[in-house]
């Protein structure tokens, strides 16, 4: 692995914000449940289904069942209908006869002018039942509780209207609860008649029917005037989804505990540190930190050097250390660079700057192979007012320049177009000396670690007076980094160096703090009597 990775894979570690924390198990959560989410509604269809058939055959059932009685007694009525112009004595062992061979059938009863007067049970006797003139259907059924003989045991009345007279043809509670029963194999079938209706507990009720809060079914007979209603509440469906698919909820909480396992394990590794630094490109999260760098001899910030950072969203701010080294080795370094430069662009180009305001802006070896990085320079420059602007692109020496006819042929349009190449942390590279042979170069930025050496009794303590000699030789520009005491300050003003930055004026803020600072009023006000720019 290289060791570039190791800071950014560190960073990555790190533990975790509390709302970090809780956001990560909370998705791990749904990862666990997301298998159950996804099968239950399923289940819940299929099973409601299931149930909705199981109460439509129950009905079906029950209703064959009960129109074979029914159709007994139909046709005891039909038997029974020639003989009612006959005197009750005479007919009475013929209504025995009907009780006696005709399955299902409890008595017969002739009934005229609202008076019965003939049964199988009683012979001729007299009892008034209803009004003479009431008008009545042809065949008709009814529910009731029990009689003078079996007060407590249900019986369903068949009547059948012949000519003046009516017969009834009272069919035995017991039969028509074993056909009910027989067909309530998962859930109760009710019998209604008219208001009244009779269910599991052989008794009969008025209205209203049952209830069933998930599925019911109602099913009027096609042959007699009855409906049979069925259903299943909402715990017959949870208790059968639980009985037979008891292995499947199982299946899917194990492999539920699985899918969260292995997501707790992908969101503990640290990503790879390629992927990661796309997707805070993408999302936006590098930004422009911006160092003064002051004149020698004059007041307030005339320039900056753009110094890009990682705002990541879990561990904040990120050191450009931490990050740069491996984007340079992974070739994102300039499309990380073109996009600070067109945030820098959107916002100081809507920004009063000091007239010739120095802006540095670090490139790298790869950014001379590129092709764009003319076009980048040209539309950034085009944010700005001609002379308001001087951009100097520092090449940093962390890859070896190639000072290859190409390279210092893209240098050359680079200067025509008024961008400034400077060297950054000179003499800390591979060859700065061959750099200021070959490439056309404007000025030379010393590194902090020589400029730190100043006062010191050190060997590089004469290397800071060795490059500004070099420098005012070769007529190139001197800025000097890493100044944070007043002391450096007079010693480099006294080599004549031109441009100073450190932590002697201020640390690298974000780019509209820098532009709230007095000290850039300062400059705007000094810019006109101020020496040569950068």
């Amino acid at each position: 692995m290289n060791h570039a990775d190791s800071p950014i894979r560190a960073m990555m570690s790190r533990r975790l914000t509390l709302p970090a924390r809780i956001s990560r198990w909370l998705l791990i959560g749904v990862a666990a449940l997301l298998p159950l989410a996804v099968i239950t509604p399923i289940v819940y269809w299929q099973e409601s289904n299931r149930l909705r058939q199981q109460a439509t055959l129950q009905t079906g059932q029950a209703e064959s069942m009960l129109d074979l009685m029914l159709d007994y007694a139909a046709q005891a009525a039909d038997t029974v209908a020639p003989l009612t112009k006959q005197p009750c004595p005479q007919i009475e062992q013929a209504l025995r006869k009907q009780v006696t061979i005709v399955p299902f059938i409890r008595s017969v009863t002739l009934e005229r002018g609202g008076i019965l007067y003939c049964s199988s049970l009683f012979g001729v006797y007299h009892r008034q039942i209803s009004s003479p003139d009431k008008p009545r259907p042809e065949t008709e059924l009814r529910l009731k509780p029990g009689n003078e003989l079996t007060p407590g045991r249900p019986l369903i009345i068949y009547r059948k209207q012949s000519g003046p007279t009516a017969i009834y043809i009272a069919i035995d509670g017991v039969h028509l609860q074993f056909s009910l029963d027989m067909a309530s194999d998962y859930s109760p079938v009710y019998m209604r008649v008219g208001p009244l209706w009779i269910g599991p507990d052989h008794a009969v009720h008025a209205n209203p029917s049952p209830p069933f809060d998930l599925i019911t079914i109602e099913r009027a007979s096609s042959r007699h005037p009855y409906t049979l209603i069925s259903g299943f509440n909402h715990r017959d469906l949870y208790r059968q989804m639980a009985s037979s698919y008891e292995l499947v909820f199982l299946s899917m909480t194990a492999l539920g505990l699985v899918l969260a396992a292995a997501l707790r394990w992908q969101l503990s590794r640290p990503a790879s540190p390629n992927v990661e630094l796309q997707r805070a490109l993408d999302n936006g999260e590098f930004e422009p930190f911006l160092q003064p760098v002051v004149r020698a001899d004059g007041l307030g910030w005339q320039g900056a050097e753009a110094l890009m950072r990682w705002r990541h969203p879990r561990d904040g701010l990120i050191r450009p250390d931490l990050f740069i080294p491996r984007a340079e080795d992974c070739g994102m370094i300039v499309p990380m660079t073109r996009q600070m430069m067109r945030q820098l662009a959107r916002t100081l180009g809507r920004s009063r700057l000091p007239t010739q305001f120095h802006l540095g802006i670090n490139i790298t070896a790869a950014h001379l192979r590129d092709d764009a990085l003319l076009a980048d320079c040209r539309q950034f420059l085009a944010h700005f007012p001609p002379g308001e602007l001087n951009l100097v692109l520092e090449l940093t020496e962390r890859e070896m320049v190639e000072p290859t006819p190409e390279t210092c042929a893209r240098l050359a349009r680079l200067r025509e177009l008024g961008v400034k190449i400077a060297i950054d942390d000179f003499g800390t590279g591979h060859s700065s000396l061959i750099y200021l042979q070959q490439l056309p170069l404007d000025c030379i930025k010393i590194d902090k670690s020589f400029t730190a050496s100043i006062g010191a009794d050190a060997p590089s303590s004469h290397i800071v007076d060795s490059v500004a000699e070099l420098a005012h030789k070769l007529k190139l520009e001197i800025v000097a980094e890493g100044v944070e005491t007043e002391a450096q300050r007079a010693y480099l003003t006294r080599l004549d160096v031109g441009w100073l930055q450190g932590y002697l004026f201020a640390r690298p803020m974000p780019l509209r703090e820098f532009l709230l600072r007095p000290e850039l009023d300062a400059a705007r006000a000094a810019a006109s009597s101020s020496g040569p720019a950068l």
